[in-house]
């Protein structure tokens, strides 16, 4: 099958690239004289160590850290799979344009996070355009593609119930994960630990109301094998790879930056994102090999 990709996409993609080197590229690299970490008391009334280096000088030392370490997993790893799978679908490969996808669901995420969650700074419009370029051409892409094409092609060894087990985890497994970390604060109403300077804990919300869902509806339309579920169900798992990448550069950042975490929160929180990528990998690779070409 020979994709024809839409006009839309042949522009976007290269715009989103270039955004993507240009703020993590900055985000990354730059620096300024008298940096170096310091307090702020929040709104709450809890001290914050801040991270008070580069772009990211307003955040806190947590966060901060960890924008630092997704930036090297988006220049090093991110950008240069974006390329390789745009200039393969350029081609005509259908395996590239679905690996396409995720690739737009990772600078979609980014965007809205950066646009959101970030501390504001000089990028914020560039991030605002990352997050408007990746939206729309998420929404042409899903929109455009042949969906019951795809469904044809695929193998009767696919393994549907696998992949729809692990789309229900993850999904409802994130939810858990960031719940575990609100129920307590909520309750005796109190800020959770890590809110930082910020006002809100955007990640656990967005990754509660669109994530899990998401995820959750996947594999039910892979296990009642529905066309759509097929679209969605590999870009999600692409998606969950990248992230388990991403925390680990997060995690090497923050380590570098002086946060040393208590042992349960390596293995319970950034060892279930590690694992849960590695899980996502193989059942990618499952997804490919039962694909026809």
């Amino acid at each position: 099958m020979k994709v024809i990709l839409h006009p839309a996409i042949k522009w976007l993609i290269p715009l989103i690239i270039l955004l993507g080197i240009f703020t993590a590229s900055v985000g990354l690299f730059y620096s300024a004289e008298n940096e170096g970490k310091f307090t702020f008391v929040n709104v709450h009334g809890q001290e914050v160590e801040m991270y008070g280096r580069g772009m990211y000088h307003n955040d806190s030392l947590l966060v901060g850290a960890g924008f630092r370490g997704t930036d090297a997993v988006t220049l090093f790893i991110v950008v240069p799979l974006t390329l390789a799978v745009y200039v393969m679908a350029l081609r005509g490969s259908l395996k590239a344009q679905i690996m396409m996808i995720p690739a737009l669901f990772y600078f979609l995420y980014n965007g809205v996070s950066m646009t959101f969650a970030a501390t504001f700074n000089p990028l914020f419009l560039f991030y605002a355009a990352s997050f408007s370029a990746s939206l729309f051409a998420t929404i042409i892409a899903l929109a455009t593609f042949d969906v019951d094409t795809l469904a044809q092609k695929i193998k009767p060894a696919f393994p549907h119930r696998g992949i729809a087990v692990f789309l229900f985890a993850a999904g409802i497994g994130t939810l858990f994960i960031w719940i575990s970390e609100l129920i307590s604060p909520m309750l005796i109403g109190s800020a959770p630990a890590n809110i930082g300077p910020y006002t809100t804990m955007f990640t656990h919300g967005f990754d509660s109301a669109v994530i899990t869902p998401a995820c959750v509806i996947a594999g039910i339309f892979i296990w009642q094998r529905k066309p759509l579920g097929y679209l969605l169900a590999a870009p999600l798992m692409i998606f969950c790879a990248l992230i388990g990448v991403v925390v680990i550069g997060q995690t090497v950042s923050q380590t570098l930056a002086g946060l040393v975490f208590p042992m349960g929160v390596y293995i319970g929180m950034i060892g279930s994102w590690v694992i849960m990528g590695a899980f996502a990998i193989g059942l990618t690779v499952s997804f490919f090999h039962n694909l026809k070409t």
